[in-house]
């Protein structure tokens, strides 16, 4: 039997609900999607973890699975975006591992020190406050999650334009409050750790 027709088969039996067929075709296509993860992300524990959640997300959407032409180059785009997240997701690892070095580095015991810290984080939530609430929750998925404009469009059930509006919105809203503040680093702070 061909490749083709025994995926069609496969995903067929899976859209009904069949387990044995899910584990089949996990089993057919995980050595691929694992060694495809590998290569870009140089980590076996997030190749892993790329590669389940491919697989969790076929589950998820089996009722679609007969939209599905080709089911390698479809496995293959969904693993490449959660490569793609994975390194969005490091990236934002990274910068709270820079935040926090920053702010042990700040934490010198002296009470003066540390309540201004605080004053200046409280007038950052402040003014993250000010934002309309759409503003502020794209904004902080954005920031704190890291998801693209698409990804928030989908989350939030709105167009990309969109989304992309409230971006330009908030931080206009933002830059135009900071003129006359010395706050920009703990707004970015907050958008952070808060």
């Amino acid at each position: 039997m061909a490749e083709r027709e025994h995926d069609k088969i496969l995903l067929e039996r899976i859209i009904r609900g069949d387990a044995l067929a899910f584990d089949a075709l996990y089993e057919r296509y995980f050595n691929k999607v694992y060694a495809f993860s590998l290569s870009y992300l140089k980590n076996k524990e997030d190749a892993e973890g790329a590669v389940q959640e491919v697989f969790i997300i076929l589950w998820r959407k089996r009722e679609k699975l007969n939209e599905i032409k080709k089911l390698d180059a479809w496995l293959f785009t969904l693993t490449f975006n959660q490569v793609r997240k994975t390194f969005r997701l490091r990236s934002i690892e990274r910068r709270n591992m820079e935040l926090y070095s920053f702010l042990a580095e700040m934490n010198d015991e002296s009470v003066y020190n540390t309540l201004e810290f605080n004053d200046m984080l409280e007038n950052a939530r402040s003014l993250i406050n000010t934002l309309t609430p759409r503003q502020k929750n794209v904004l902080l998925l954005r920031s704190k999650e890291g998801l693209t404009s698409s990804e928030i469009a989908k989350k939030l059930g709105i167009n990309k334009r969109t989304v992309e509006n409230h971006l330009t919105s908030a931080r206009s809203s933002l830059m135009a409050l900071l003129k006359n503040e010395n706050i920009l680093p703990f707004v970015l702070l907050w958008i952070l750790v808060a």
